[in-house]
């Protein structure tokens, strides 16, 4: 994985941060406002993962998936994780409601 990272100077009071990354021996740009500065962790990480899930793909279907097919299948699995995650923090959120209703009720008592 490639990345590098650099500030410039949109309009003479904002910056933007520029990263760049690799993915599949492709250069990309992802461009965050000053404010957003602290989703570039998040970002270089999610590059670590999606080339793990390539590596993964690469070995397993080397002769019949070309790049776009591996980076399609690496997107649907990080895809359907974020379905599971987002499945699960729903219902975490509704328990926590159920919790506080019902406490709610017995304080008032």
């Amino acid at each position: 994985m490639h990345c590098t990272l650099k500030r410039i100077a949109v309009k003479s009071d904002e910056f933007k941060i520029k990263v760049k990354v690799n993915v599949a021996d492709r250069p990309y740009t992802v461009w965050l406002k000053q404010e957003e500065a602290l989703q570039e962790p998040p970002i270089r990480e999610a590059v670590k993962r999606v080339e793990q899930f390539e590596l993964t793909y690469r070995q397993h279907y080397v002769k019949s998936l070309n790049d776009i097919d591996i980076l399609t299948m690496v997107a649907i699995e990080i895809a359907r994780d974020l379905v599971i995650l987002e499945e699960t923090n729903d219902t975490f959120t509704h328990k926590i409601q159920q919790l506080t209703a019902t406490l709610e009720n017995y304080l008032k008592k």
